[in-house]
């Protein structure tokens, strides 16, 4: 189940969701092996990791040669009861999906549409042959079709997450294949991104409706009017090692902001432990992380000094090779929403906020400091959009952003890093300062566009030990592995 990296979850959650809430009944077959991969575009092997864990939950029987048969059986009012415990605690967050979906989803799947080579546009275009009852709904094709060309894990990560939020596109189907979007041969590209946000748009707010309705009814029906409500949270380390990441990338945003000066020591593991409340093997897994970045240097018996820049990165150790990944990604990402997420942050507070914000970038700026002003407008977005969605998924940006710092030392080496950012920020605040907010949140996306396309040419032209597109070579055991132990 490891080698597909979880994706059999997607296919196992779409099913059970399906379970759950009654679309299926006791003695119903599922499709076969073969049709639940066309569905997904996803390997037999997947599937059947996901047919297993069903099987192993106790909602379907597997039989050899046979397509897989549910055995799980609850009275009709239990599955209006599933459904009624699930959704009405997240009445909110599914509330908020339909805003902050328009500034976070729709920029990545038109973008995931334009990069379709013409065969998966041809084929994407396409009716299908063989429609059938229970095909995916619009949404989870989306993230199987559309997104899957970015070739982003990480926004692949936030709309599954999404989804399995939301869950109520599991129980949609694809009834209204035979529209005008599936007959988009005749029309251009830009026509079918255009009909397809509408439809997408009618869609959704269709479902949503009959949702919000039943759930109008069930608050009542199972005394569910003061249920506490669940937010969205986007757990990006999933299938990682979380604390330890979280942890380095926590220690590299004190000492660019100078809480651990370059130079000084660190303070003692068991004082780290005690002031980050983990334990003593967490601190040590991140100090390697640390070391491997050149961002710290251990000596036995006097403990751990911040360097001043790095001279070198082991890039051959798996977390290193994550955390490149990872901000790649999370540039990708920014570069395509950040310009919508900040006009429409900045409408929302108005111009006494935006005055501020100006000039808590001009601060930076005389101080020295432009290299901080990422931060300054993550961080802006993160404690300021009204939406809770985008402040969740800024706040993870946010966690990865330090891991570049170590990369942009050791490649403008030599040069300082507040001369690199000061003009293209001192730019942006210039449109910000004029009453031009448009102007500023769109310098914005060049900026990070900018970032991102250097970034990239140096990891390729600096570290074989990447693929040109930022796919991570297998590698043999790697720094953290051969590293003599030189801590206390």
């Amino acid at each position: 189940m490891k080698s597909d990296n979880g994706l059999y979850k997607l296919i196992y959650e779409y099913f059970e969701t399906r379970l759950l809430y009654g679309y299926y009944a006791c003695g119903d077959s599922l499709p076969s092996i073969a049709r639940i991969g066309d569905m997904f575009r996803m390997a037999p092997g997947t599937v059947r990791s996901a047919l297993a864990l069903l099987e192993k939950k106790g909602y379907i029987r597997i039989d050899a040669r046979k397509t897989a048969r549910v055995i799980y059986e609850a009275p009709r009012v239990s599955f209006r009861k599933n459904a009624a415990l699930y959704f009405v605690p997240r009445r909110n967050g599914i509330m908020d999906l339909a805003e902050s979906g328009k500034l976070l989803f729709e920029p990545l799947w038109e973008e995931g549409l334009r990069r379709m080579d013409q065969k998966t546009w041809d084929r994407f275009c396409r009716p299908p042959e063989e429609p059938f009852q229970g095909a995916v709904s619009m949404p989870v094709s989306f993230y199987i079709m559309v997104l899957s060309n970015l070739n982003n894990r990480l926004i692949l990560d936030l709309y599954w997450e999404t989804i399995r939020y939301i869950r109520f596109p599991y129980l949609d189907n694809k009834a209204d294949a035979e529209t005008e979007v599936w007959n988009a041969g005749e029309l251009s590209q830009e026509e079918v991104i255009s009909a397809l946000r509408n439809r997408f748009e009618v869609s959704y707010g269709k479902a949503a409706s009959e949702l919000f309705a039943f759930m109008d009814e069930a608050e009542n029906e199972f005394s569910l009017k003061q249920v506490k409500q669940i937010p969205f949270c986007w757990d990006v380390f999933r299938s990682r090692p979380q604390r330890r990441y979280s942890l380095a990338s926590r220690i590299i945003r004190e000492i660019i902001h100078g809480s651990y000066p370059a130079g000084s020591y660190l303070p003692s593991l068991p004082h780290m432990a005690d002031r980050y409340g983990v334990g003593m093997n967490t601190i040590r897994r991140a100090l390697d992380i640390l070391e491997d970045l050149g961002m710290t240097r251990s000596y036995h018996g006097k403990g751990t000094i911040v360097c001043t820049e790095p001279e070198k990165i082991e890039a051959a150790g798996r977390e290193i090779r994550e955390g490149i990944e990872l901000y790649q990604e999370s540039l990708q990402l920014l570069a395509l929403t950040i310009s919508q997420v900040l006009l429409y942050t900045l409408r929302a507070e108005g111009e006494e906020v935006q005055k501020r914000l100006g000039e808590s970038f001009s601060w930076y700026l005389q101080e020295g400091k432009g290299y901080l002003c990422f931060e300054i407008c993550i961080t802006f977005i993160v404690e300021k959009c009204p939406l809770a969605l985008v402040r969740e998924c800024y706040q993870k940006i946010r966690e990865l952003l330090p891991w570049g710092y170590p990369f942009s030392l050791l490649r403008m080496k030599g040069k300082s890093l507040h001369s690199v950012y000061a003009g293209c920020t001192g730019q942006a605040v210039e449109y910000l300062k004029n009453g031009r907010p448009e102007e500023f949140a769109d310098s914005w996306r060049r900026i990070v566009e900018t970032e991102e396309s250097q970034f990239r040419a140096f990891i390729r032209d600096s570290f074989p030990v990447l693929d040109p597109h930022g796919a991570m070579e297998r590698q043999g055991p790697g720094a953290a592995a051969s590293r003599t132990n030189k801590r206390n």
